[in-house]
């Protein structure tokens, strides 16, 4: 006979041991992506650094994408492309893509997070585009389909490089590529040779190289990406003149055609104290008119004039900055280079101004010039001339030795007071250079200490030099005890009186005492403010209104017990009988019925007082005291 033992056995939980999930660490940016310029007609590549990105989890395995400043694809007719593969940015500007460009990199890791660097790229106009004389032409078939712009181009490029037996393609310069509108898989690809002579017709050099670009060779190179139709080589700008006739005059109107900004000027340095003066090169602005001259102006970056009392300015007639910044002035800033022709169309370059301190030196000498002209009136183009005018005298090339300290007002006659260094006279090994200090100060001045002539007649009569002083520092400053004073130039007119103390005496000692004596002033008035509070308030009255008023009356003062004399009484003293006192009440009658019950009886009132004089008598003396006294003290 057989049992069943399938019992029923409780379930328990399970034990699995159930690993937390990973959390994902975003990738960061470790090396910042530096912004970097390219040439229009020339062919670039950039290579990503691997330690641009970097990944806790995946290191710098992370998978980037290149879009544009506002995160879209780009096209595929884009002049920038992007592999993703390699890290690999390439790209062909052109003509019509001078300009700045924002792009965003971003890197991706495997937990999908990401990351986005800002790529900045500036691309400035090729130099010898105005001066071309030249050009080549070819045209080819796009065969392959879906295939970016870029692609193909470059290509072609590389492949007609190798035609020709370069190594590179650094000599090709794209000017354009030109679609056919009746065929859209059709486009003419113009470049020219940068290293052909420009200052006359290479027209032997142009012929030797259409015969070196052999079609039949190019075609087996780009096949089947493309299919090369014609090559053609072609002489142009000031060389086209001779083969072509004059043409004749039309009656309609020339369209007028903006400027294109060609070589910006992106970056200007100057040096706090120093002179600065850039001239703005001549092909920074292109304008298609010939024989037209464009018109320079430079504005804030808010599309503003400049204020005339702006360190920088714009000579518009010479096209140069000029300007000598002060240390408040230390720092960058932009600017906007406004070029305008004849038809009022105008185009603007973007640039930057960086004004960096000077380096740090131990000048052993500074020197004060004198102008008798007021301080409003000494503005960027006097200070310009000044500098110049003082490194004619010395008879240098550049102004570089002359370094601006400070200018400022002698008020008691209205004149201006330049502050400069001669850079060269500085302390070197510990030494003052005394014999090139005395130097310097012989051509500014003769022995009695006055001015040359030669020296007012080359500053001029704009900045009216009156005199010149030489102040040592450092080691060269004397030990001795003489004052140098400053030179005061006469003023006629409206003088002014000097302050018989000086500011030091006025900051260390009269100041403070001011500021003391306001401070203990100050805290008695609240000291009488917060007394006179509390008298209204009636917090410094002692007691109540009773106490007050028996201190207040002039009647018999309170006796204490311990003030009161031990007299002994008399016996035999008869009591005093008042005048109006009557005979004591008699006592009262106690019902006996009622003596063992209490519940009926009234309280017992004593009498009143007996009232003397208006206040209660009072007793001979007050109680005795429940303990006895100590006996006195008897000497032995």
């Amino acid at each position: 006979m057989s049992v069943s033992t399938d019992a029923t056995a409780p379930t328990l939980p399970s034990t699995d041991y159930v690993e937390p999930k990973a959390e994902n660490t975003p990738p960061m940016i470790r090396t910042r992506l530096q912004k970097f310029a390219v040439t229009s007609g020339k062919a670039f590549s950039y290579s990503v650094p691997q330690d641009a990105f970097y990944d806790t989890e995946d290191l710098t395995n992370l998978r980037l994408d290149l879009t544009d400043k506002d995160d879209r694809e780009l096209k595929a007719s884009s002049w920038l492309q992007f592999n993703p593969e390699t890290h690999v940015l390439y790209g062909l500007p052109l003509d019509d893509s001078v300009s700045k460009w924002q792009y965003r990199l971003t890197a991706t890791d495997s937990g999908n997070d990401s990351v986005t660097e800002t790529l900045e790229i500036s691309v400035q106009q090729h130099r010898g585009v105005r001066t071309v004389n030249h050009e080549i032409s070819i045209t080819v078939k796009i065969n392959e389909k879906n295939i970016h712009n870029i692609d193909w181009q470059l290509k072609l490029m590389r492949d007609v490089a190798s035609t020709l037996g370069d190594e590179n393609t650094n000599s090709l310069v794209v000017r354009e590529i030109r679609p056919m509108p009746q065929d859209p898989n059709t486009a003419t690809f113009v470049y020219f040779n940068e290293t052909f002579p420009t200052n006359e017709c290479p027209e032997a050099e142009l012929n030797k190289l259409v015969k070196r670009l052999d079609a039949s060779r190019l075609s087996d190179l780009v096949y089947p990406t493309l299919s090369v139709k014609s090559i053609t080589g072609q002489l142009i700008g000031a060389c086209q003149k001779s083969h072509i006739t004059k043409p004749k005059p039309t009656t309609h109107m020339a369209t007028n055609v903006p400027p294109l900004p060609r070589n910006q000027v992106d970056r200007v340095n100057a040096t706090v104290g120093h002179l600065l003066v850039y001239k703005v090169p001549s092909d920074t602005f292109y304008d298609p008119n010939d024989n037209e001259q464009l018109t320079l102006t430079l504005k804030t970056k808010d599309h503003k004039e400049l204020n005339p009392r702006h360190w920088l300015q714009f000579d518009s007639k010479n096209q140069e900055f000029y300007g000598i910044p002060k240390s408040g002035d230390a720092g960058s800033e932009e600017y906007l280079l406004v070029a305008q022709d004849a038809g009022g169309l105008s185009a603007t370059d973007a640039l930057v101004v960086v004004v960096n301190h000077a380096p740090k030196k131990e000048f052993s000498v500074y020197f004060k010039a004198y102008l008798a002209i007021r301080h409003e009136q000494f503005n960027a183009d006097l200070q310009r001339k000044f500098v110049e005018r003082i490194s004619q005298l010395f008879g240098d090339q550049t102004t570089q030795y002359v370094q601006i300290r400070s200018v400022t007002t002698h008020h008691d006659s209205d004149s201006t007071i330049v502050n400069f260094y001669n850079t060269s006279l500085y302390k070197s090994h510990n030494r003052c250079p005394e014999e090139e200090i005395e130097a310097v100060r012989s051509v500014y001045l003769i022995k009695d200490h006055m001015v040359r002539d030669h020296v007012k007649k080359i500053l001029g009569p704009e900045l009216n030099l009156t005199n010149v002083q030489a102040l040592p520092l450092g080691l060269c400053h004397p030990q001795t005890d003489i004052i140098h004073r400053d030179y005061v130039p006469t003023k006629p007119d409206q003088p002014t009186l000097k302050s018989s103390f000086s500011e030091e005496y006025m900051y260390t000692i009269i100041l403070p005492a001011v500021i003391i004596v306001s401070m203990i002033l100050i805290a008695c008035l609240i000291a009488c403010c917060l007394h006179r509070r509390r008298r209204k308030s009636g917090k410094m009255e002692l007691g109540d209104e009773e106490e007050r008023r028996s201190f207040r009356k002039k009647n018999i003062p309170v006796i204490f017990q311990d003030e009161l004399d031990e007299k002994p009484e008399i016996g035999n003293k008869s009591p005093i009988i008042l005048k109006d006192e009557k005979p004591p009440l008699l006592p009262p009658s106690y019902n006996t019925s009622n003596m063992n019950g209490d519940n009926d009886v009234d309280e017992y009132v004593p009498p009143p007082a007996v009232v003397v004089g208006g206040r209660e008598a009072r007793g001979k003396s007050p109680a005795t005291p429940s303990y006895r006294k100590p006996p006195p003290y008897v000497s032995p």
